[in-house]
């Protein structure tokens, strides 16, 4: 689906207000056009967004306040209710919706050593070996059923002799508790071409691998 639709789908989702509605609908479509002008696709937005109804839980649950009551307050008590909710709600969004800049303008990762990384990454990932790939990942990508998933997957994937690297993005995504660099790299092959969707978090370990 395209960004339209899965932003209705997510206000679908959504138990508030109108006003609210149109307010988160207007952050998440600021967010997408960031990221995209910061060379992200919208496949891998939405790939990191996740599912709508999902995405749209988390923001309830988290910005979701009891107004029980609230008519017996003081004015002054409401003000200062309604600036709590809002500072709760806008840290929610943020710890929720990651922040996207290239990385070569990040201050945390080097863009050197990322991309080395990357490298790594996609030669193993060209000469089939998903064992290596398992040990340079965080812990989960240790277990026998996730290295298991890698091998067919690559099993599947059929793609000859490495010819080239026809593209390649780089950029940081941070939210306010963590932060990892993420690449989208298509490489042709003599059968096809893969696009390898990679993150690494904050020490460097791959935390995530897609092959599409």
């Amino acid at each position: 689906m395209n960004k339209e639709k899965y932003l209705h789908k997510v206000i679908k989702y959504l138990s508030c207000s109108k006003k609210d509605k149109k307010r988160i609908y207007e952050d998440l479509s600021a967010d997408i056009d960031e990221a995209l002008e910061n060379g992200e696709s919208w496949q891998e937005i939405e790939m990191r967004f996740g599912d709508p109804k999902d995405l749209a839980d988390e923001l309830m649950e988290n910005l979701e306040v009891d107004t029980k009551g609230r008519h017996k307050k003081l004015w002054i008590g409401l003000i200062c209710g309604v600036c709590i909710v809002v500072a709760i709600g806008f840290l929610a969004y943020k710890m929720f919706i990651p922040t996207t800049i290239l990385l070569k303008d990040s201050t945390y990762f080097n863009y050197d050593e990322v991309h080395d990384k990357a490298m790594e990454v996609i030669e193993y990932a060209s000469n089939d070996d998903y064992e290596a790939i398992a040990n340079i990942g965080i812990d989960e990508f240790k277990q026998d059923s996730v290295k298991e998933q890698m091998k067919e997957t690559m099993t599947m994937m059929k793609h000859g002799a490495f010819l080239k690297i026809s593209s390649e993005q780089y950029v940081e995504n941070s939210t306010l508790t963590s932060k990892y660099a993420a690449a989208s790299i298509t490489v042709m092959y003599e059968d096809n071409a893969i696009t390898y969707t990679l993150a690494f978090d904050e020490n460097l370990n791959l935390s995530a691998f897609y092959m599409k």
